[in-house]
């Protein structure tokens, strides 16, 4: 018998409204973004990377499925936020991967191109790891983000 099941949303029950349903689903899916930001801040490892881009998919998904139970405006606001967040960890990521992959296919002292392209991968990555920080940042304190909770809370 499976212990952890992913799919199962506590406080949902055949007769729960759609507008209530939503408020819980999205909750619940913006809880686990925010948690994978804390994490992916205390530790910025490849791992939590990808966790924290699977919770922004999550979550971004959802409000594709719930829109209708709210603001259109504001919700597209906010998840124009999320989708540009979910790009940026999409874009680490690969490089992530990228840069794996190359070092498992180069020999040491391998030719100097294996080298040029795992330093250009590295810059990279070190640019695109700087500008996430900045908008995971930007992120936790906009107007969007107060305004959703506002919205999924009432």
């Amino acid at each position: 018998m499976m212990k952890n099941k992913k799919w199962k949303i506590k406080g949902l029950k055949d007769d729960t409204p759609l507008s209530e349903t939503s408020r819980i689903v999205l909750r619940q899916k913006l809880n686990g973004v925010l948690s994978s930001i804390k994490k992916y801040f205390t530790n910025t490892s490849p791992d939590n990377l990808h966790n924290l881009r699977i919770a922004l998919r999550r979550l971004r998904y959802n409000l594709e499925i719930f829109i209708t139970c709210f603001d259109e405006k504001e919700i597209i606001l906010f998840y124009q936020k999320v989708e540009n967040l979910q790009d940026v960890t999409g874009n680490l990521r690969d490089l992530d991967v990228l840069s794996k992959n190359i070092e498992l296919n180069s020999a040491p002292g391998e030719n100097d191109k294996m080298k040029l392209l795992s330093e250009k991968v590295e810059t990279q990555k070190k640019e695109l790891f700087d500008g996430l920080k900045l908008s995971l940042m930007e992120f936790l304190h906009s107007k969007n983000l107060k305004e959703f909770k506002k919205m999924i809370y009432n």
